[in-house]
């Protein structure tokens, strides 16, 4: 939709006596008068295919679900309507913007592009939307997705207690895999992100992430061995392999999940202790309570912070020779600043990391 204010509706590059002419065959004119008395014109040109906010969120939201049908359902709308309105969109940009594959719905080479445009016109709308709001001085938002780690969440717990008591809050915290954290952030859906990656896979890290995304290590660390205060190898310093593999390995989303490629290629030296028995489990609680049924079960876990430790009855103790290295990077996306709520969550991040990092070098064994 075109619309003009002032005597009538002039084509660029013309004057008022050439209403109907350059193509335009078809327009449905409507006028009324202004305060102030002067006539308003609005023209609805047919041919033209009005694209608006709407239909940029359709095109990312397919691209999100991968699926039209699907989208149509997250959307709330009918399929042929919603893919109407992508064809118009490819109609109005000149170019298509997905292709069918035995997958579903995938971007083209050129809808990749217009689909990054789309999310980034979305976002700076919200954007926008929230700096004209009255109320955005009386609310502090934050967004997070980071993987399943204690001193991650023992920041995250102090940072909250530090928000302003006054103001309203709307704050996000979700645990999720490192391929997951990636995308989200890098769609928009969250603001900021911790991915975890073995340090022998940090090239390909650096491929996933892309342009796109600004980041900065927060920690590299050497993964530790978690086990109940109840289990017989509780009051070593450090174990070995061999007295790990006759135990019960719980596979959690946290260390095991950092490898990012499909098949692990690692030297042997490199690869975590995997035992014969193991049971996966995807839930925290689910997980503390096996660690305590089954004194000979252990986990690979990052770095735990004291406290956390003592709460749940749990040590942490070094393997021999087979502690994989790991880093954690913050990301975000490269056309946001870092807001006063990301800044004061950092603060107590790298305050939490800095305090478990002195007592890991000093030797300090952590509580049994």
């Amino acid at each position: 939709m075109l619309t003009f204010c002032g005597a009538g509706a002039v084509r660029p590059g013309g004057t008022g006596n050439e209403r109907n002419r350059g193509g335009i065959d078809d327009e449905r004119v409507g006028s009324h008068r202004n305060a102030a008395g002067n006539h308003v014109v609005r023209a609805e040109i047919s041919g033209e295919i009005p694209m608006n906010l709407q239909h940029l969120k359709y095109i990312v939201e397919v691209a999100k679900a991968g699926s039209i049908s699907l989208a149509a359902e997250n959307l709330f709308m009918n399929q042929p309507n919603l893919s109407k309105a992508i064809r118009e969109v490819e109609a109005e940009v000149g170019t298509d913007i997905f292709r069918r594959t035995p997958r579903g719905i995938v971007p083209t080479e050129q809808g990749e592009a217009v689909i990054e445009y789309a999310r980034r016109i979305i976002r700076e709308v919200e954007e926008m939307k929230s700096f004209c709001r009255e109320d955005r001085r009386n609310k502090i938002s934050f967004s997070l997705r980071a993987p399943r780690s204690g001193y991650i969440s023992q920041a995250f717990a102090r940072f909250v207690v530090r928000l302003d008591k006054t103001k309203e809050l709307d704050i996000q915290f979700r645990e999720s895999s490192s391929l997951n954290t990636i995308k989200r952030v890098e769609e928009g859906d969250y603001n900021l992100g911790i991915v975890r990656c073995l340090k022998s896979q940090e090239r390909y890290l650096q491929q996933l992430l892309g342009r796109r995304l600004k980041r900065e290590l927060v920690w590299e660390f050497e993964g530790r061995v978690l086990i109940s205060r109840t289990n017989p190898l509780a009051s070593k310093d450090t174990v070995t392999a061999g007295e790990l593999e006759a135990g019960t390995e719980i596979l959690y989303g946290d260390l095991r999940a950092a490898s990012l490629a499909r098949e692990d290629r690692r030297p042997e030296e490199e690869r975590i202790v995997i035992s014969k028995r193991r049971v996966f489990v995807s839930e925290r609680g689910s997980q503390i309570e096996l660690l305590h049924q089954d004194p000979s079960s252990y986990m690979w876990f990052s770095p735990m912070p004291d406290d956390l430790l003592r709460r749940y009855g749990l040590v942490q103790i070094r393997c021999k020779a087979s502690s994989p290295v790991f880093r954690d990077v913050l990301i975000y996306r490269e056309d946001r600043k870092l807001s006063e709520a990301d800044r004061l969550f950092l603060e107590e991040l790298y305050r939490v990391r800095d305090d478990l990092d002195r007592r890991m070098r000093d030797g300090t064994r952590t509580p049994g």
